[in-house]
């Protein structure tokens, strides 16, 4: 390959939108660096492109779905691009030039176009294209590149690419791919098309707006006729984030199996072993890994699935866990079963030192800390809310993570961080509130403030309240007048002679299952901010952490 030393001059780069401007920027880089270049017809791509999704083309309004919209379609090209520059470095004989380079970023910004709307149609955001959007992207591509005079092989190869990210029809690649490296190419676009989304630090936040764009092609499609064709109808935004293990398990692993396990190559492109998109999926998949059934063998399945530890090294701590624990728990028990019995019994007694499956494959230097760690911080503790933190809450978070280490000193360890929260927002009380599906009600698990020693233990009833709302719905709530909101029941401030003013509330998930949550009542001003919300969130992702070694510790003996 020759390797020019020429520079594309900024005033020929196209102009973005700031929150894709460095992703943009890195798909360049890596043409530059693999070629020399950034050639008028590629820059030329994806400045049209955006131009298209923010509604500058006389033939389609600008793209108003949230999930497939122009930073997934640049974060497919970037992981796609990434692919192709590891595959370069090892596979010389076979290596991909600029024009290869060019049809993959193509198909890459055009396979998810079906979703925009043609111009003058108001009907919907674009949900609705969701069973068609692959064939209507694809003859947006072709239309777009035959205008802009791409040979016409070109145009019918980026066609083909975007068809296999319909993966419900993926059809056998070497007939439909003779040159065996556009096949290639193809098989790292529709690796990539996967594993940039799952490997987004908002995946599972990002499940709203999927559900969004399901909603809307079952509002214009009939349900029953949905599922009569075998299409997943799903009732329930909970229903899919609960699918997720089943979904990357079942659908995605085999998925990129029939794909050639092209994302191997993002590891050849980031050296030293990394690989930051591995991370990032072992971090999203991380709140769902325990099933009570299985005892953390999913954990092991997925660990071995994303090549961070071999299946003899499963296996073998797997067989030292089961040593430790000296007993399985009861499969027949559900999780709910295991958080009422062992959970929130932990509560009232001192907790027994122990040690679960990720304890022991870290012993083992089964999984590498650092790799996981960097995965696991960017989902808890994404730049963009780094960068809005007061010196004062990162030294409270750090203060927190530090005591939350001794949490087999008993619960109170708890009770100290919550105190410590409620400095930092500025309010009266908070509390901790367990979801207890046996008798219906919101446990009130660890209270602080002036009626902590009366609150322990009650229950308010799940159909009513701010913290049953929270843990219906999953989403986070924040009141600054209590006695504005019908969501407010004040049964429980007339029992213990209290009066609340204000509140924010944030759902607990643990492993991918909300099972309560955290209030903050009272801030002094009565106005609980979305950063309070945010600082709110991620403590509780760190109790949500403790809670999980909790189950594992309690389960083993």
């Amino acid at each position: 390959m020759a390797r020019k030393k020429t520079r594309t001059p900024d005033r020929q780069l196209p102009v973005y939108q700031a929150a894709n401007q460095q992703t943009v920027r890195l798909i360049l880089a890596i043409s530059r660096d693999e070629y020399g270049e950034v050639p008028p017809r590629l820059a030329a791509l994806f400045s049209d492109v955006a131009d298209l999704y923010a509604g500058r083309w006389s033939s389609h309004e600008a793209c108003a779905v949230t999930y497939h919209n122009f930073s997934h379609a640049l974060d497919v090209c970037l992981a796609a691009a990434r692919m192709l520059s590891g595959w370069n470095k090892v596979e010389q004989a076979r290596a991909l030039d600029g024009k290869y380079f060019q049809l993959g970023m193509a198909a890459g910004l055009f396979h998810d176009t079906g979703y925009i709307k043609d111009k003058g149609d108001h009907a919907g955001l674009g949900g609705k294209f969701t069973l068609v959007h692959v064939g209507r992207s694809m003859e947006i591509a072709r239309e777009y590149l035959s205008r802009k005079q791409w040979p016409e092989e070109e145009v019918e190869a980026v066609s083909r690419m975007i068809s296999i990210t319909d993966y419900t029809r993926l059809p056998a690649l070497s007939p439909l791919f003779k040159d065996i490296k556009l096949k290639a190419l193809a098989q790292m676009v529709a690796t990539a098309d996967l594993v940039a989304q799952m490997a987004d630090t908002d995946y599972v936040q990002r499940m709203d707006d999927l559900f969004a764009e399901f909603k809307e092609v079952y509002a214009f499609e009939n349900r029953e006729a949905l599922v009569k064709k075998g299409t997943r109808v799903y009732k329930t935004v909970q229903e899919i984030k609960d699918g997720t293990i089943a979904f990357y398990e079942q659908f995605v692993v085999p998925t990129l199996g029939k794909l050639g396990r092209m994302d191997r190559y993002l590891t050849i492109f980031f050296g030293d072993g990394r690989n930051p998109y591995q991370e990032n999926i072992a971090a999203n998949l991380s709140g769902h890994l325990m099933d009570v059934r299985s005892q953390w063998r999913r954990l092991g399945d997925i660990l071995t699935d994303l090549g961070l530890a071999s299946s003899e090294q499963i296996t073998s701590a797997l067989a030292r866990q089961q040593t430790l624990a000296g007993q399985k728990a009861d499969s027949s028990k559900n999780f709910n079963a295991l958080l009422r019995e062992q959970l929130l019994p932990w509560f009232t007694v001192r907790s027994q030192e122990g040690r679960c499956l990720g304890d022991i494959l870290m012993e083992m230097q089964a999984v590498e800390p650092k790799s996981l760690a960097r995965g696991l911080l960017a989902q808890m503790l994404p730049d963009s809310l780094y960068g809005s933190l007061s010196p004062r809450e990162l030294h409270f978070l750090l203060q927190a993570a530090i005591l939350l280490q001794n949490i087999c000193k008993g619960p109170w360890i708890l009770g100290v961080v919550l105190e410590m929260a409620n400095e930092i927002l500025d309010c009266e009380a908070s509390s901790i509130l367990i979801a207890d599906l046996e008798e219906k009600e919101m446990l009130v698990a660890l209270p602080t403030g002036p009626k902590k020693n009366v609150l322990y233990g009650k229950g308010i009833a799940m159909d009513k309240g701010l913290s049953g709302w929270v843990y219906r719905n999953g989403q986070p709530a924040r009141v600054s007048n209590v006695g504005a909101d019908a969501r407010f029941d004040n049964g429980m401030d007339k029992n213990i002679d209290f009066v609340t003013r204000s509140i924010l509330a944030v759902p607990l998930h643990v492993n991918g299952e909300c099972i309560g949550a955290v209030e903050a009542l009272n801030k002094s001003d009565d106005n609980f901010t979305k950063h309070d919300m945010n600082v709110l969130a991620i403590l509780a992702n760190m109790l949500a952490n403790v809670m999980v070694g909790v189950l594992c510790i309690q389960s083993s003996h």
